[in-house]
């Protein structure tokens, strides 16, 4: 037997252990049957298929995911264990540790196109992220193996720590990282150079790799201690551990980042972690000897391989119900309109926002931790729930997301200039009214009016002049800031020896309402001598 046969025999040998925790989402929707001891699984781009290696037979079993059936199988080489697929899913290559081989698969005929030789006891492989060249890492070599995907043939090998088993590629490419198990550490490799430049102590084993998303984050499954360590990628540090359960030889990082699933091996469970918190949320019973979990693109799908159970876990990972926590600014007009940042966990996705009684949102966008929303126009006053709805389900009601509508409120600020024109007999003073909205709301209606000095003609071109009335309307909106003008005209004329006389013009009605109507209001006062001399303050 080889090293890494005789590694995986101790490991079918260790008991099983129950999970001490009551099993939440994720759960299990399906278990197929498929060939003896699978260790690796890896979806096709498109999701409908998966492929799943056997690492006794050499069968490889095609999983369609649509009703969860083996649709059919091909054999390459004598065994597998890793199986990776190209971006665009047309060629699948196996890592055969018996062999020493690199199979490469046209997924379309599921037949075998290449035989790559490659170091002693290939174990882990990974693609770059443009599908050009493929990382084979060879544990009893202690190196690993660069292939041209385009050639089919190796163009590097890479010395590296001992005993390489898991590897993780950067999202750029630019970085390979290399679990070797033999030295507790993750060595990182310069994938231009092609030699490693930095070596990270994790202080336990390390076996599997897996990547956030945005590469800021490595994930580390510890076989030999029950933890799984966080690498900072930027600083090459270790940030932590988290205990989880036993035999911890896979992880498997959500497409969102959120959550990491480290796969229990010993223990026939799934540790479930929150990767912000480091800390394990759940802890789900699945098949015998759980290894490699292949998740599809949404997160909401996941196929682990039970390499002792010979068969795949279907798993379904419910979306989670969004919450919110916070709100600015927690109150606005029930004109609308006010822009609203939430803030709270698992919003991305957002099908909807509402404001309670008010309705729905007029406009939302939302990331996984917050939303903007504009909050709609409403007669309602007072406090409503501010609630986020995605296909996980609708946030609950809760105090952090009180918003309060206020009554729509305008003040109508009104200015009068009188201007005397004398003439020989036709002298006058004209009038001119500025009205402008000083907010907080628009204003949809007002009528301005003013009462006329009884004896004195008066005219207007956009007011209305009736019983020594004068009325002056606003039809149109009038937004917070603007200014309106109206004009009417006093003629004066050859008076008695003196006439004085008082013009107040002033809001009278509209909506909404005026929070300062006293206010609303200006006055002129204007005195003439027999017509020639007019004065006006």
């Amino acid at each position: 037997m080889t090293a890494i046969a005789a590694a995986t025999a101790a490991l079918l040998s260790l008991p099983a252990t129950t999970a001490g925790a009551a099993a939440p989402p994720p759960a299990v929707t399906a278990q197929v049957p498929v060939a003896p001891y699978p260790a690796g699984v890896a979806l096709a781009p498109d999701g409908g298929h998966a492929y799943v290696t056997s690492q006794s037979s050499g069968t490889v079993s095609v999983l369609d995911t649509a009703n969860n059936t083996v649709s059919g199988s091909f054999t390459a080489g004598t065994g597998s264990y890793a199986v990776a697929l190209a971006p665009d899913g047309h060629r699948a290559y196996l890592t055969h540790h018996l062999d020493n081989t690199v199979s490469v698969v046209d997924t379309a005929t599921n037949t075998v196109t290449a035989t790559v030789p490659v170091g002693t006891q290939p174990w882990g492989l990974a693609l770059s992220p443009d599908g050009s060249r493929a990382y084979v890492s060879n544990a009893s070599a202690n190196t690993v193996s660069v292939l041209d995907t385009s050639s089919n043939t190796v163009t590097a090998t890479v010395p590296v720590g001992a005993e390489p088993h898991g590897l993780a590629v950067s999202p750029d490419g630019k970085r390979l990282y290399v679990a070797a198990s033999g030295d507790k550490a993750v060595n990182v490799v310069d994938t231009v150079g092609s030699a490693v430049s930095a070596t990270v102590p994790v202080g336990h084993s390390a076996f599997g790799l897996a990547l956030a998303p945005d590469g800021s984050r490595l994930w580390v499954a510890d076989g030999d201690d029950s933890t799984a360590a966080v690498i900072d990628t930027a600083a090459n540090t270790l940030l932590g551990t988290v205990q989880v359960g036993s035999g911890p030889y896979a992880v498997t990082v959500a497409p969102d980042g959120a959550t990491a699933y480290v796969s229990d091996y010993a223990d026939n469970t799934l540790s479930v972690v929150d990767t912000a918190t480091r800390t394990v949320t759940a802890t789900v019973p699945v098949g015998a000897s759980p290894y490699t979990l292949a998740l599809a693109a949404d997160g909401r799908h996941g196929y682990l391989a039970d390499f002792a159970g010979n068969a795949v876990q279907v798993l379904n990972f419910p979306l989670p119900v969004p919450a919110v926590t916070a709100i600015a600014p927690s109150s606005g007009s029930g004109t609308g309109g006010t822009v609203v940042t939430i803030t709270g966990t698992d919003l991305n996705g957002a099908t909807a926002v509402t404001f309670g009684a008010a309705g729905p949102a007029t406009a939302f966008s939302c990331t996984r931790t917050s939303c903007t929303a504009t909050a709609p126009a409403t007669t309602v006053t007072g406090p409503v729930d501010v609630r986020v709805t995605t296909p996980g389900g609708t946030s609950a009601a809760v105090a952090a997301d009180r918003f309060t509508y206020a009554a729509p409120s305008a003040h109508l600020a009104v200015a009068l200039t009188a201007t005397p024109v004398t003439q020989l007999l036709a002298s006058r003073v004209d009038y001119t009214v500025t009205l402008t909205n000083q907010g907080p709301d628009p204003i949809t209606a007002a009528t301005v009016t003013a009462g006329l000095p009884s004896g004195l003609t008066t005219t207007s071109t956009d007011c209305t002049v009736a019983a020594g009335k004068l009325t002056c309307t606003l039809a149109a909106p009038l937004a917070k800031g603007a200014t309106v003008t109206r004009h009417f005209t006093i003629q004066v004329g050859v008076l008695s020896l003196i006439r004085s006389w008082d013009v107040t013009v002033a809001r009278t009605a509209g909506t909404p309402a005026d929070p300062s109507p006293t206010t609303s209001r200006d006055t002129r006062s204007c005195s003439s001598v027999l017509g020639l001399s007019i004065t006006c303050t």
